[in-house]
């Protein structure tokens, strides 16, 4: 076992060493022959190594291991990283309340530069999945393994490779293709268009899948056929392939269910516990990244909270009113909302509890909102009639719930809490999209197979979405489904590339993003020393005079890389950046 052990960790090592030959180089010399020559009989090599199926499972298990890096799917708010949340509250989503050092402060006000680090962060850490893919792809067929075990952990790597390559493509569009490990001649090549790069690795996959386990007999953690249908999918949509979106999404409807609490009943539950280390394994997730722990050193950072809610990061308000009603309306068209709407929400002496009730389950099992308990604290202003209750630090009033474990708040940087990558409900909502996108309408019978298990899930008693319902209300289906989507997948990274791929980034992200009505209000001596600017009605003002230039609809290659490889070029509007 000690043996294993040792040789597992050297595995990890020798895979984080591998030149940028696989992520397009570091330096030179990192793309050397003699890289591999390592003397030491215990050591990792290229000559000791690539043996057996053994070997290609720690490979394996390495390039599940890249995704863990923390500016992917892991999110350390106070250690300059880069992941899926702080990437969200550069959206109308979120905002940053610890001020402007924090990563992803310049793409929300639209001052962003090729130097930011945010860009060769987000770069680097795909690339560093890709290059550990493509080795173990290139060396599997050589290993002492049968001809259908070495098929499995190709498809797999190939599987995982494709995700990578969503990711940039979804931000960046054209990047270098790369299938294999590069020799030093090779380290400085051309990007590959999106398009190419879609038909690639499509390809690729179609290819691959039937070598994978389908779902049940594939080993726990590992992805699955119904997985790489997944990907597929979310590339194909991504990439406006609408026809091959569907058709690997038909391969995975069915195959999972979204998940409840219990006997489904308590319709907060169903969604808020989902996001619960006793529900990790659910028949929901597809693909989750895992973390162990709490207390090991090495568990996951995004659920950090400091004995509440997370306050690094904040809700605005603007999402907190995409929640719709339990009449499947809008809340300035539902009769059963019983809030104030307008800027001037809130009265002097009491927050406005009635705007959070006859809502959407979804809104409290995401966002912390005044009434609400956090373990044995109740989130109350109003001192006179609950002395003990509790405020926290968000200009919007409401702070994010999800994935944040109180249980685990003793290792609030090593919680065990994990991150899902792909789950069912994302399935349903791409599937949906897909259908809309390519017919112009989609059919109550497909919404019901999609949408609606998705909506009725946190509540059986919704109202369905309908041809009917979005014509009788003057909706519109397609905002319809987009906004479903918001709702059900917020803080899980998706909404800045969701703003950019439907063009609505330059409506959405210049907006004025509004907390709390302050001026006139109890906080106004609550927050005496808050320094926000108000805007004319008196409420804070988390975001104002962002700007939106079409440029941003592609993240700029990092000016590190392009030093490196001048053959990569830049993206529009970025080359003087």
């Amino acid at each position: 076992m000690e043996d294993y052990t040792m040789k597992k960790n050297n595995i990890f090592n020798y895979m984080k060493s591998l030149s940028l030959c696989g992520i397009l180089a570091l330096s030179a010399t990192s793309c050397s022959d003699d890289f591999f020559d390592i003397n030491n009989p215990n050591e990792i090599s290229s000559g000791n190594f690539w043996k057996t199926e053994s070997d290609a499972l720690m490979a394996l298990t390495g390039c599940y291991d890249a995704m863990q890096d923390g500016d992917l799917f892991n999110d350390y708010i106070d250690g300059w990283k880069f992941g899926f949340l702080c990437r969200e509250t550069c959206t109308d989503n979120g905002g940053h309340s610890w001020g402007e050092w924090m990563l992803g402060s310049s793409i929300a006000k639209g001052t962003s530069t090729a130097n930011d680090e945010c860009f060769s962060k987000y770069w680097n850490s795909n690339y560093e999945l890709i290059k550990r893919c493509n080795a173990l792809i290139e060396k599997v067929d050589d290993m002492e393994m049968t001809d259908a075990q070495k098929g499995a952990y190709k498809g797999e790597a190939i599987e995982l490779r494709a995700l990578g390559y969503c990711n940039l493509v979804s931000v960046f569009r054209d990047v270098p293709y790369l299938d294999k490990p590069l020799t030093l001649a090779e380290c400085q090549p051309e990007r590959n268009t999106k398009e190419e790069i879609a038909t690639k690795v499509l390809a690729d996959l179609k290819a691959c899948i039937p070598n994978i386990p389908v779902k049940g007999k594939a080993a726990k953690g590992r992805l699955t056929q119904e997985g790489a249908y997944a990907i597929m999918g979310r590339l194909a949509l991504f990439t406006k392939h609408y026809d091959e979106a569907i058709e690997a999404y038909n391969h995975v409807i069915g195959k999972y269910s979204l998940f409840k609490s219990g006997d489904g009943t308590d319709v907060y539950k169903n969604y808020s516990e989902l996001f619960t280390e006793a529900n990790e394994e659910c028949n929901e997730v597809i693909l989750g990244i895992h973390y162990a722990g709490p207390g090991l050193n090495e568990g996951q950072t995004f659920s950090i909270s400091w004995g509440g809610p997370m306050n690094g990061i904040e809700a605005t308000r603007n999402l907190c009113d995409d929640y719709y009603c339990t009449d499947g309306l809008p809340i300035d068209k539902s009769p059963l909302f019983k809030g104030k709407t307008g800027k001037a929400a809130y009265d002097k002496d009491h927050p406005d509890f009635a705007r959070y009730e006859n809502r959407d389950p979804r809104l409290k099992g995401t966002l912390f909102v005044p009434g609400m308990k956090w373990l044995n604290d109740t989130y109350d202003y109003d001192k006179t009639t609950n002395p003990d209750g509790k405020k926290i630090p968000s200009a919007s009033q409401v702070a994010i719930m999800k994935w944040f474990v109180p249980e685990n708040m003793a290792n609030e940087y090593d919680g065990s809490l994990d991150y899902y990558v792909i789950r069912y409900a994302e399935v349903l909502l791409n599937f949906a999209e897909a259908v809309y996108e390519l017919q112009g309408r989609i059919s109550d019978s497909d919404l019901d197979k999609s949408v609606n298990l998705v909506r009725q899930r946190s509540n059986p008693k919704m109202v369905k979405l309908s041809n009917a319902l979005v014509d009788n209300n003057g909706l519109s289906m397609r905002e319809e489904i987009r906004r479903e989507r918001t709702v059900e997948l917020v803080f899980e990274g998706f909404r800045i590339d969701d703003l950019k791929r439907w063009a609505t980034a330059p409506v959405e992200m210049p907006q004025t993003l509004l907390g709390v009505k302050w001026k006139g209000t109890q906080f106004e001596s609550l927050w005496a020393n808050q320094s926000r600017q108000l805007d004319a009605d008196g409420c804070i003002i988390l975001y104002d005079n962002r700007q939106w230039d079409d440029k941003l609809y592609l993240y700029p290659l990092p000016s590190d890389q392009m030093q490196l490889n001048p053959n990569i070029g830049q993206n529009p509007g970025w080359e003087k950046n």
